[in-house]
Formats: C-alpha cells, structure tokens, sequence
C-alpha cells in the first residue's frame, strides 16, 4: 500500500488532555495510584500520559473518563462554559482534534450531560493492517456512518468489510476490529457509541485513539 502522509501531531491539544486529567485528578485530592485504581490501568502508564510521554488510546480514554465518572467527551473536549441546556449546534468540527498516529476524534454535543450515547468525528487514516498493530475492543455498543472516503472494518469472525460514503455499520465494540481508510485519502466518519452499563471499558493500553 502508499504510504501514508506525514501529519503534524497535535502537541497542544495532547498537553490540554494532560493537563487536564491532571488538574481533575489533583482538584479531588488523588495521587496517580488513586487514580489509575479507579480507572483500571497501572499507575506507570497514567504517569506517562500525564507526563506527555503516551498517547491513550480510545479504550484508555475510556477507562479515564469511567474514573473521573464522567462522559469521555468531558474529557476530551476543550474546557469551556457549561449549558443546561438540552440542544447544542456545532458548526464544523471546532478545536484541534485528539489524534495520534492513525486517527483523529472531535467530540460532537459535549455540553449536553445524561445522553445514553456519544457522538465524534473520527478521521481514519492509517491504510495499512500490518501498521495498525493490535486490534481494537471496548465495551461499547458502536455505529460508524461514513461521511468521505472508504472504510476497511476488519473484525474477528467476519470477512473485511469496506464501506463507502453513505453506508453505516452497526457493530459490538467488545468484538476484536480495526478501523483503516480503504484509500485513496483519509476515511471521515461520523461515531456514535454507548457505554454498556457496569462494563469495564477496555482492554490495557497501546497507540491508537478510536477504531
């Protein structure tokens, strides 16, 4: 396959989401260890994401946001005046996304607090399954419906599934997958999932954020 385009990395937003889960975390008067019992991942791996040494991936994030007891789009989105509200409009896709090397996340309607799912918009961009490393799984309940480019879904049990702008595919998150652009480009789609009730939200850390 064409290798991929190098991207700038996100450097001021992966030190927002540091800073951030340190704040919150130093605000309820824990210390790492604290925290990473809450959330269910070693206390070494939260230090380096606080540190900006790893980038988490999206069961890492997942698991953060169960520790805090908050929605992951809490986590993720830049901090900014809260909305009792019950509608939120966003025009475009506001902020420097969460990324690393393979995906970037936007959170959609974060102010809105008590929805029984998430919405993002997740760019796929690596092409190659050898580069992906390993699979993805969380327990979640997930959608993805492809705005722009193809998506390659690779699960376990099932044939590579890709998909083109218009299609969406229902999935259990809990599956083993792995989220790529089927070329030419980067995949855009919109994300929504649900958090299934008093599960653990994934398995132990590795480098990527969504798919």
């Amino acid at each position: 396959m064409a290798p991929m385009t190098e991207r700038p990395r996100q450097a001021e937003a992966h030190e927002a989401l540091a800073g951030r889960i340190r704040r919150w975390r130093e605000a309820r008067g824990w210390n790492q260890q604290a925290l990473a019992d809450r959330a269910g991942f070693a206390r070494s791996t939260l230090s380096k994401i606080e540190n900006g040494l790893l980038s988490p991936t999206f069961e890492v994030l997942l698991k953060i946001a169960r520790g805090f007891g908050c929605d992951l789009a809490d986590l993720v989105r830049a901090e900014g005046p809260r909305l009792a509200g019950r509608m939120v409009i966003d025009r475009g896709m506001q902020g420097a996304p969460v990324e690393d090397a393979h995906n970037r996340l936007w959170p959609l309607g974060a102010q809105i607090k008590g929805r029984g799912f998430q919405a993002m918009l997740v760019e796929f961009c690596e092409t190659d399954i050898a580069a992906f490393g390993p699979w993805n799984r969380h327990e979640t309940d997930d959608m993805l419906h492809v705005l722009s480019g193809r998506l390659a879904l690779h699960t376990e049990g099932y044939e590579t599934a890709v998909l083109a702008p218009g299609d969406t595919v229902h999935f259990d998150g809990a599956m083993p997958h792995a989220c790529l652009s089927a070329g030419p480009g980067i995949c855009r789609c919109l994300y929504v999932f649900c958090l299934r009730d008093g599960a653990d939200p994934g398995s132990e850390p590795g480098t990527r954020i969504a798919g």
